[in-house]
């Protein structure tokens, strides 16, 4: 009796095990499309609502995204509640914020608004290998994972899973089986042109979706009985919808991956499943519309997957996904996140020409110090901030308990020289348009302090010449020297000279040398302290009196600049500072001391939409020749609207105001980003001859209203209307001169 016991114990075991043995491995194969890739969230949910185990995952560009997210263990719910607090649309740019810059780089680029994509180098005249080099979507990407270590194989997740980029020298498929979780999803998807290839085993790996968008034949090799493949890719445009030169492209590289995920669809089998979302209406970018993109996932799932269920079901289904899901949640409590740690050891890889040390500076990272992953991507910005890298890359690893951190940092290899433009309109519409057209070349990292010679040159209402040798001469780059000279030629236009002249034309033209040491007591804050000398010639159109003059001296100077945007600010906070000790020679009429000083400043404010500017300057000249040599200038949009651009001129300035504006739209796309406001502005303030003038009685009220577009590109275009007590003028402006 005992026997049969043990033996009827023994064939129920068996008959146990083989139902369990007997449940088909399912794959996953998630297909790229962008934005269209949340529909493979809706094919998630219904799996896993209908308690289908998902076994194997193989996917391409935004499906190895969503595959990795599963692949880890996570749940639908929780793949949900990460997809949507990532800002998608912020990791096809790698510009740094305004605030981030160093004070230096913000009036460059301030200035010069445009970014070349152009470099120099030993070799040549160079450009880089994508528009975008990948830097903020490694921060997203590398969030998404909470910087899981390297793994020997993808085996090791929570499920297995593959990503597959393609390998651009050889234009095949490239499997991604192991390594760091993050960087084989960003090889996947990397679109060519657009985002840097990923330079991997020694390969220049990007976008998957180019030879394989739906990896039907990974999971084969994989060993998956059952594939559920995922079809989001486009369809060839029909022939009304060939339209443009773009769309022709366009359709080109939509038959090349629609041909290849042709051939994966020839690879199912009966038993398989074909999902193809109806994702019309939602474009690549289209971050907005993932939802939608969700809601049509699970439209078109729902009974393929329910019929699914049906067919592999057994009767102890729910007992065999619990099981399921414990080896799931087991699996991932093996894998190293890193949420939360300490640094242990820091270890460097450095290809630029900055040193080590410096490097380690700005970084800011100390052993034994406890950093969230925030807190340590924030330091890896503000390296990133320098400008000068075309990545900077970091990885945690456990080493003997330690935690390791990896830092690899890349220069830019279209360097060390670059390009940028400015391009400048001012318009009144009844008068002189002012217009300038700017070329920059800035040559960097000429020592290992990362001193830079900088060089300018603008045509257009202003002539002008600019060179500067700038360096830094301590590690923590916090003390710096510089020595530059400048060339400028500009014709103004001189009122206030008599009550029968409404104004005179002059040409103003001079030459400027200056030397500084500067104490960058933070990022944003500058200590400096210089010598100055301009030589300048005056020349009044119509009269035969020429000037000519020296002004030479010591300067002290202060700028603070946290501000996040220069024309429509929201946070932060500006205040530059200026005295210079100008002794003023001009030839054949005198010699005097001739102070200057200047000060100008704007502090934001804001609630939701609505923000309101408080701004000002002040200036003043000790200039005693009849045309002063550093004259002070108003007129303008928000320098007393409704005059002409500098129409005010004398020996002293002052002017204080508020601008609000509204938030109206955001266009945004990895083209563009651009806020649109409207809004409007109070002035008062004037221009006097003696300091004795100077009253709130004979200062002027001048107002605005105005619509603006804040470009990523141009900077702002604005569109205004300004008044004040006696003329009007409609202004159009494009860059930051105003």
């Amino acid at each position: 009796m005992r026997l049969l016991r043990k033996a009827l114990w023994l064939i129920l075991l068996i008959l146990f095990s083989s139902s369990v043995i007997a449940r088909p491995k399912i794959g996953l194969a998630l297909s790229g499309g962008g934005a269209k890739g949340a529909a493979h969230l809706g094919v998630i949910q219904l799996l896993e609502e209908n308690q289908i185990p998902v076994d194997y995952i193989a996917g391409t560009s935004m499906g190895a995204y969503f595959g990795a997210m599963l692949a880890m263990g996570y749940s639908a719910q929780d793949i949900e509640d990460l997809t949507f607090s990532i800002y998608w649309e912020s990791g096809f740019v790698d510009d740094v914020t305004r605030s981030e810059l160093s004070l230096r780089s913000k009036k460059q680029k301030d200035d010069y608004q445009i970014a070349l994509p152009i470099g120099v180098n030993k070799d040549g005249v160079q450009i880089p290998k994508g528009a975008v080099q990948g830097q903020t979507m490694a921060e997203i990407l590398r969030y998404a994972t909470s910087n899981l270590e390297a793994l020997e194989s993808f085996d090791e997740l929570a499920i297995p899973y593959r990503a597959v980029a393609t390998d651009m020298a050889a234009m095949s498929p490239y499997i991604l089986k192991r390594g760091d979780l993050a960087v084989a999803m960003q090889a996947s998807m990397s679109v060519p042109g657009a985002l840097r290839p990923v330079e991997l085993d020694g390969k220049q790996l990007s976008d998957g979706g180019v030879v394989n968008n739906m990896p039907v034949d990974v999971l084969k090799d994989m060993g998956a009985d059952i594939i559920i493949a995922v079809d989001i890719g486009a369809r060839l445009k029909t022939q009304d919808e060939l339209n443009t030169a773009v769309d022709v492209v366009d359709q080109l590289s939509i038959f090349l991956t629609r041909s290849g995920t042709e051939r994966q669809i020839a690879l199912l089998g009966a038993d398989d499943l074909l999902i193809s979302p109806d994702v019309t209406g939602i474009d690549t970018a289209d971050f907005a519309l993932m939802p939608l993109a969700i809601e049509r996932g699970k439209q078109a799932s729902a009974e393929p997957i329910a019929q699914l269920a049906k067919r592999i079901h057994s009767d102890d289904q729910e007992k065999v996904y619990l099981a399921y899901q414990q080896k799931v949640k087991d699996r991932r409590a093996t894998l190293k996140l890193h949420e939360q740690f300490v640094v242990s050891k820091i270890e460097l890889n450095n290809n630029s020409g900055l040193s080590d040390e410096v490097i380690l500076s700005r970084l800011q990272l100390n052993q034994g110090e406890l950093l969230s992953k925030a807190q340590l991507e924030e330091k890896i910005s503000q390296l990133y901030a320098l400008g000068t890298f075309e990545r900077v890359d970091y990885r945690i690893s456990s080493e003997q308990g330690a935690n390791v951190i990896h830092v690899d940092t890349q220069e830019k290899r279209w360097g060390p020289g670059y390009f940028d433009m400015k391009l400048g309109l001012q318009e009144n519409f009844s008068d002189r348009t002012e217009a300038n057209l700017g070329l920059g070349f800035t040559l960097t990292n000429l020592n290992e302090y990362g001193a830079e010679w900088r060089n300018e040159f603008e045509i257009g209402s202003i002539k002008r010449l600019f060179t500067e040798y700038y360096t830094p001469f301590t590690n923590n780059l916090k003390y710096a020297w510089l020595i530059s000279a400048e060339y400028d030629k500009r014709s103004r236009r001189l009122y206030g000279l008599g009550e029968d002249i409404e104004y005179l034309e002059a040409d103003f033209s001079d030459a400027t040398f200056r030397t500084q040491l500067a104490w960058n007591y933070k990022p944003w804050q500058e200590w400096g302290l210089g010598l100055a000398a301009r030589h300048g010639d005056i020349e009044l159109k119509g009269f035969s009196g020429d000037a000519s003059y020296w002004l030479y001296g010591p300067y002290f100077r202060f700028d603070y600049d946290t501000l996040n945007s220069w024309a429509f600010p929201t946070q932060g906070k500006m205040l530059d500072v200026g005295l210079t000790l100008y002794h003023e020679d001009v030839q054949g009429f005198s010699s005097v001391l001739a102070p200057s000083f200047e000060a100008r400043w704007k502090v934001p404010f804001g609630w939701d939409k609505h923000n309101l500017n408080w701004f000002g300057e002040y200036g003043s000249t000790g200039s005693d020749f009849v045309v002063p040599t550093d004259a002070q200038d108003l007129g303008g949009f928000l320098r007393l609207s409704g005059f002409k651009y500098e129409q005010l001129s004398g020996r002293y300035k002052a002017l204080t105001g508020l601008m609000y504006f509204y938030q109206l739209h955001y266009f945004q796309s990895p083209v563009l980003q651009a806020p649109v406001f409207v809004g409007g502005s109070l002035e008062n303030g004037g221009v006097w001859n003696s300091s004795d003038e100077i009253s709130y009685s004979s200062a002027l009220w001048a107002g605005s209203i105005f619509a603006a577009l804040d470009t990523s590109v141009l900077g702002p275009v604005v569109l205004a209307y300004g008044h004040n007590e006696s003329e009007q003028t409609l202004y159009l402006f494009i860059g930051n001169d105003f």
